[in-house]
């Protein structure tokens, strides 16, 4: 596992931090537990100390490039730490140990929580190529005086995914136009994420909602409660159409 310098005032760098966490408590957790039950430096306690390692490598390098296999680990994770801890507590009887594997699950169920932001994990309906359906709104983005055609989807936590065909640095300040109900306003966000699917698709970039005033937060709201429901009425169209 690659140890960086971390901001903890960065969420992205807060879940990094809360993995070392889980892995530093699961090793405590691992050697005590083979030092109470004497099956040190045996067979089956070195396939499982290099399968741990291994697999803890695997995990932190698929949360460096955001992979969606991060979920998948996850659970498998989350599914280790409570039997752990149900085995510590109910039939090893060491609380102490116990208690170790229940700060691992809530470290990665906190981290999980963080990172499933669009900044960094967005919701998307990869199999969705009919665009009468896909839940986005069109808008106009504008950087360094230029602009740029593009779409917002995913809007969810004061943040959301914006997908253009252009390149923008990550930490650039952007400008979003949309045009709702005939209605036009803009606002400001910052871009936080980069994130490039496969060729012939858009950039999906993870912005945060700059709320500098209050005007700002509540074209924010009404942006994205406009977008919960245009998304719910795509999806009562497509089902409808998939019936006749």
């Amino acid at each position: 596992m690659r140890m960086i310098k971390l901001n903890l005032q960065n969420s992205y760098d807060k879940v990094k931090f809360l993995t070392i966490l889980q892995f530093v408590f699961i090793l405590i957790s691992f050697f005590s537990e083979a030092l109470y039950t004497q099956s040190v430096l045996n067979l089956s306690f070195i396939f499982q100390l290099v399968l741990l390692l291994v697999a803890y490598n695997f995990y932190y390098s698929a949360l460096v490039n955001l992979f969606y296999s991060f979920w998948n680990m996850s659970f498998i994770f989350a599914v280790y730490y409570l039997l752990g801890l149900s085995r510590n507590f109910l039939v090893l009887g060491n609380p102490v140990i116990g208690f170790l594997f229940l700060l691992s699950l809530v470290f990665l169920i906190v981290a999980c929580y963080i990172i499933s932001s669009p900044l960094y994990y967005p919701r998307f309906h990869w199999w969705e190529y009919d665009f009468r359906f896909r839940a986005d709104i069109r808008c106009w983005v504008e950087v360094d005086g230029k602009q740029f055609q593009g779409r917002l989807s995913d809007m969810r936590r004061g943040a959301a995914c914006l997908e253009l065909f252009n390149q923008i640095p990550v930490g650039e300040p952007v400008q979003v136009s949309v045009n709702i109900l005939n209605q036009d306003f803009t606002l400001f966000a910052e871009v936080r994420s980069k994130r490039e699917p496969i060729i012939g698709r858009s950039i999906i970039y993870g912005v945060k909602w700059v709320n500098s005033d209050l005007e700002q937060k509540q074209r924010q709201k009404f942006l994205t409660h406009f977008w919960n429901e245009s998304k719910k009425i795509k999806i009562r169209n497509k089902f409808a159409a998939n019936l006749k």
